[in-house]
């Protein structure tokens, strides 16, 4: 299986997002009851291997319609904020 890329990530102030492309190997999306991004971290560091583009490792949204086995296979995802907390936009409720 191919994992999904984060095609974009408006959490500027991630230590992963350059450029809104977000350069950690793999994320972590949920935490069961919101489509947070688990691995954002706030810091003055840069994170990531700059030639990586993220993708999601684990999803945790079972109800999510992407969602098979905890496991995301959309094509790609987005991630920005919603509600004052940085989620995967696409995250759609099946």
């Amino acid at each position: 299986m191919q994992l999904p890329v984060i095609s974009e990530c408006a959490a500027e102030n991630c230590a992963y997002n350059q450029d809104h492309t977000c350069h950690a190997a793999a994320i972590t999306v949920g935490d069961v009851s919101t489509p947070v991004c688990e691995t954002f971290v706030s810091a003055d560091m840069e994170g990531g291997e700059p030639s990586v583009t993220g993708r999601v490792g684990a999803c945790k949204m079972a109800d999510c319609r992407h969602n098979t086995g905890l496991e995301c296979h959309a094509p790609s995802i987005t991630v920005g904020y919603e509600h004052e907390q940085v989620d995967c936009l696409t995250y759609a409720r099946a």
